[in-house]
């Protein structure tokens, strides 16, 4: 059989699987079907590039992934999906072959399997094409597609912008898209709703909950009750209305879009599955609402309680159904955690991991740590020995998704060793070099490649930052060494331990040991925070340790000569015991 033969078998069999699903028999042999269709999977391979018929085999392709992702097959189809986008990238390497539309069905596939970072790569790709053609149809799902991938990503900004431009795309043009409409205007009414404090615009969600109620509406009477789409719709109304009705302490409406959050769930297992990921997703809402309504009056406690139950069911199917990486699921968990502080008392915690980082990891532990930092609205902690993934540019680590929170007002609070800390008598210095010692010892540092390739840029970064962002960064150095190193935010932490007692290698490297990330319902995150706020209050401030400088640099070569000292009696104890006896016996 050839390739193309090889996919057309595929698809055939996982769209009668998908029938038969829909309109199932009493029995079948249901695991056998799914092991014939994985074996006729195995044999699609990528097309020729030779092949006449480019686009239609990518669109077949991409159908396929789609159609696995419905059945379950979620492995599977991502691995379709990752053969697809190889094989288009190489085909367009020197000319453009696929239209706008092919490329975003790719990139909203890549969104359902939570990659939204590819996602967002390839509905780029799909919007540069649409550019460039003239009245392409496309051009406005492919805006509403990627303010929902920004939103899913925490970039509100950037969501606001797409959905805005989506919808301007839609009005300029005859006719109509229901299903991108539907799509800029939940994305618009999620932005609206993210503002906290000041930042809440009530009039603003009113008005977009009503442009998105009338989508929603529309969207159902096309394509009735039981489409995902639909019971998707229902589950983001019932949620800012009831969400909208709290905010105006309207109890008995409140009430209302809680029971109409529970029917949408009930629908959503009953048309789609227990395990599909619209009835996962209404779960978890239905949950967190539950939680939210559940404030003062008898029996709060026990409803409150049963809420984050309804939560843990939900990111336990979460994490069967979608994978634990996904963004859905690291969504639900990040929602859970919230949950189970406001509940369990600090002292009460697990002390629960939810991911450990390996060095070869680097890039996956980087890119968590700066969602982290990009979701943070209040405070930003950190405690590191020299913090030049923070502070320096050149590196291109976290320093501009720190200079985008403090643009934001967020506040960034740093804790730092200083450069005459005891771990100084441990840096190591040439073969050729004369012997440490108390009288050099400075000298040694302040000539040394951390200190002026380190800490001194760190420095100067800091006060560059403080004076663009008077009183929304302060950095606080310690005398003591900084065992490792400790990111907080208000939903999550992160550590990674120091194996090296030598300050040249602790800085401006990559992961080297491993790193710990924990959510706010961990034990973890609670001594973290207490340690910070400890040591907070024992540090200097820049200007405090400019004053005392000399008397921190006197301490150092005040170790250094104990140092000295205890070397010296130990050889002497060499030839006499420690009581001033024979060393050994005769």
């Amino acid at each position: 059989m050839t390739t193309t033969q090889y996919l057309d078998d595929a698809i055939a069999v996982a769209e009668k699987m998908l029938l038969e699903e829909t309109h199932p028999a009493p029995s079948g042999p249901r695991h056998r079907d799914r092991s014939h269709l994985a074996a006729c999977v195995k044999n699609v391979c990528r097309p020729e590039p030779t092949d006449k018929y480019q686009q239609l085999r990518a669109g077949q392709l991409i159908h396929l992934a789609k159609l696995l992702s419905a059945l379950g097959m979620k492995t599977l189809s991502l691995s379709v999906a990752d053969m697809t986008l190889r094989h288009m990238e190489t085909v367009e390497a020197d000319r453009e072959v696929y239209a706008a539309s092919v490329w975003n069905e790719l990139g909203a596939l890549l969104a359902e399997h939570g990659d939204m970072e590819r996602a967002r790569l390839v509905l780029c790709r799909a919007l540069s094409r649409a550019e460039r053609g003239s009245h392409v149809p496309e051009r406005g799902r492919i805006l509403a597609n990627l303010g929902a991938v920004s939103l899913r990503r925490g970039d509100v900004g950037d969501a606001g912008f797409w959905a805005d431009k989506a919808l301007e795309e839609m009005d300029a043009r005859p006719g109509d898209d229901p299903d991108a409409r539907l799509t800029a205007d939940w994305v618009r009414l999620e932005v609206a709703r993210a503002g906290t404090g000041a930042d809440r615009d009530l009039g603003r969600i009113s008005d977009t909950l009503q442009k998105f109620d009338r989508s929603a509406e529309h969207s159902i009477a096309l394509k009735g009750g039981d489409h995902p789409a639909a019971i998707a719709a229902r589950r983001a109304l019932a949620t800012a209305k009831f969400e909208a009705a709290a905010a105006g302490h309207d109890v008995e409406l409140s009430e209302r879009q809680l029971s109409e959050l529970e029917i949408v769930r009930l629908n959503a297992s009953a048309f789609l599955g227990a395990t599909h990921r619209e009835t996962i997703v209404a779960q978890a809402a239905l949950a967190v609402a539950e939680f939210e309504a559940a404030s003062g009056g008898s029996g709060s406690l026990l409803r409150r309680q049963r809420a984050v139950a309804l939560l843990e069911a939900a990111e336990e199917m979460a994490v069967e159904a979608l994978g634990r990486e996904h963004a859905q699921t690291l969504a639900i968990r990040e929602a859970l955690a919230h949950l189970r502080a406001a509940t369990v008392q600090a002292d009460d915690l697990p002390y629960r991991i939810d991911r450990t980082y390996t060095p070869q990891e680097n890039d996956i532990r980087n890119t968590a740590k700066k969602k982290a930092i990009d979701a943070e609205r209040n405070v930003i902690r950190l405690t590191a020995h020299a913090g030049a993934s923070y502070f320096l540019a050149d590196l291109d680590i976290f320093y501009w998704q720190i200079h985008r929170a403090l643009e934001r007002g967020t506040y960034f609070h740093v804790i730092l060793s200083s450069p005459w800390n005891n771990l100084a008598i441990f840096m190591q210095h040439g073969a050729d070099s004369e012997p440490v010692s108390h009288q050099n010892i400075v000298d040694r540092v302040r000539a040394s490649t951390y200190y002026q390739e380190t800490f001194l840029p760190v420095i100067e970064s800091y006060l560059d930052l403080r004076d663009r962002f008077p009183d929304h960064i302060e950095l606080k150095l310690t005398p003591t060494d900084i065992s490792g190193s400790t990111l907080l935010t208000s939903e999550a932490g992160f550590f990674e331990p120091y194996i090296t007692m030598n300050p040249l290698q602790r800085t401006r490297r990559g992961l080297s040991v491993f790193e710990h990330q924990f959510l706010k319902d961990s034990k973890y995150y609670e001594d973290s925070l207490a340690a910070f706020r400890t040591q907070w209050e024992l540090t200097s401030t820049w200007e405090q340790f400019g004053m005392h400088e000399e008397k921190h640099k006197e301490r150092l070569r005040a170790l250094m000569t104990t140092q000295s000292d205890d070397r010296w009696c130990k050889s002497g104890e060499d030839v006499r015991g420690p009581a001033g006896g024979a060393g050994r016996r005769p």
